[in-house]
């Protein structure tokens, strides 16, 4: 009986590969990186689309070599968010993937805010270097040659998508959000073949993330080892595909990825629009939202300002320090945009502060800004349930996760497995096993751990997160 489902992670870095059973259990993984990462000149970041691909090759092989190839049941991909590959007709690359990072369309960006005026009021964001859309009008400005033998324009995930059925002309709900996608009306805008000059024909078609769009091909069947035939699923953006892995996917349930920064989503009934530009809406599989935002704010912090061979050290004693009844605000570089935007920025800290005290403000600090993210959520008009689920390294200290709950007033659920495959895996039994994506949630989520609020705590937090508002307010930040 095939009930093991493939997960794929495109990242920066490199690829991982897991294949979960029915509940959720990891029964195989593989990873690797890439041998070629290619920073250029000018903020400028690329990938080869091949590499991708060898390297899921690599891993997808290393799988199968450790269960039994016919018990797999279908596979989905996820991958960084606005990355995207230039095909010819026959769908080979015909340049580099610019990267979601990469930093050459600011100018782009400004002009589709103004073409697009309309789409991004009824959206409720703002066009940045960082979306697809002003990577593809660059490379139309600026390499017409490349641009005129493009015939398919796609995004990272569904690359390996198309590798694996031979389908390329498919995208997902998440995906093209940063391509300039209508997902409320279901189509793409007329100014972007009107007054932008992108034919609509050489953009993806777009579904809901796990519906399938097609199956094994021999060829890969061949070249990877998996059965030809079984469904390969639309996939999902990195970020959304790990937010299904810690199970918050139906209204009214949020999840804190707390990794090099903050990274908040949730699911709402109805977009969540802001008019500052703050947050951005995902559409969920089912027809509702996924709201969303990303800190500057996060567990960099800790890497940067404190000597690693030092944490454990450092967190036994701020077992015995917390709660402080210092301000701090560590903040790595200049410049925040969620839970508010100001680009000139700085954080702050305690002065004449042991290191051990300052290590404890570090960790409420953190936990101070998660609390007004999501104040400003609310303030939108999110509802937010009482347990928040929790990813990412920094879940890894038990004493920070019991200051944020306490901060926060909220009960936080640490799931088993919060990786952007686990949740493509989870997507891939969604809609082919199991009638839907909560159901396949409900089934394959375990939650290992809850933190609960210390009540003792609580009114002392409440004290000073009020403080640090108000000097976020002196400073002129909010």
């Amino acid at each position: 009986m095939r009930e093991i489902f493939i997960g794929i992670d495109i990242g920066t870095q490199g690829v991982r590969v897991v294949g979960l059973n029915t509940e959720g259990v990891t029964v195989a993984s593989a990873e690797t990186v890439f041998e070629n990462i290619k920073t250029l000149n000018e903020g400028r970041h690329e990938q080869i689309p091949y590499e991708w691909w060898n390297a899921v090759v690599l891993c997808l092989r290393k799988v199968l070599s450790e269960l039994n190839r016919n018990t797999i049941s279908a596979i989905s991909v996820s991958s960084t968010s606005g990355t995207v590959c230039f095909l010819d007709k026959n769908y080979q690359p015909l340049l580099p993937a610019i990267m979601y990072n990469d930093k050459r369309s600011e100018k782009e960006a400004k002009i589709l805010n103004e073409v697009l005026k309309g789409l991004t009021e009824k959206m409720g964001y703002k066009f940045n270097c960082s979306y697809a859309l002003a990577k593809i009008l660059w490379v139309k400005e600026n390499m017409p040659d490349i641009f005129d033998k493009t015939v398919r324009i796609v995004h990272a995930a569904d690359f390996i998508t198309g590798k694996l059925s031979g389908n390329f002309c498919i995208s997902d709900y998440t995906n093209v959000l940063k391509s300039g996608f209508d997902l409320i009306d279901g189509k793409w805008p007329d100014e972007i073949e009107k007054h932008l000059g992108i034919p609509v024909e050489i953009l993806p078609e777009v579904v809901p993330s796990g519906a399938v769009i097609g199956v094994v091909s021999m060829s890969c069947a061949n070249e990877t080892g998996l059965p030809a035939g079984i469904p390969v699923v639309a996939g999902m953006t990195d970020g959304c595909a790990s937010q299904i892995s810690t199970g918050a996917i139906t209204p009214g349930e949020w999840n804190s990825t707390l990794g090099t920064t903050l990274v908040i989503k949730g699911v709402t009934e109805k977009i969540l629009k802001d008019p500052l530009g703050r947050i951005y809406n995902h559409k969920h599989p089912d027809g509702w939202w996924l709201p969303g935002g990303a800190s500057n704010t996060g567990g960099e912090c800790i890497m940067r300002r404190f000597e690693r061979s030092k944490w454990q050290y450092l967190e036994n004693r701020a077992e015995n320090i917390a709660p402080t009844d210092k301000l701090c605000w560590p903040l790595t570089g200049k410049g925040e945009r969620f839970p508010f935007i100001h680009n000139e920025a700085e954080g702050f800290e305690p002065m004449d502060c042991d290191e051990e005290t300052l290590y404890t403000c570090y960790l409420e600090g953190v936990g101070y800004i998660e609390k007004l993210a999501y104040q400003t959520l609310k303030s939108l008009g999110a509802e937010i349930k009482d347990v928040v689920r929790i990813a990412g390294g920094a879940t890894k200290s038990a004493l920070w996760n019991r200051i944020r709950a306490s901060i926060l007033n909220k009960t936080l659920a640490l799931p088993a497995n919060t990786q952007a495959a686990a949740g493509a895996a989870i997507l891939a039994a969604s809609r082919t096993y199991f009638k839907n994506l909560t159901q396949a949630c409900q089934n394959m989520v375990k939650i290992t751990h809850y933190y609960e609020p210390e009540k003792k705590w609580m009114p002392i937090y409440e004290e000073q997160y009020q403080k640090f508002i108000r000097e976020l307010e002196i400073r002129g930040y909010i």
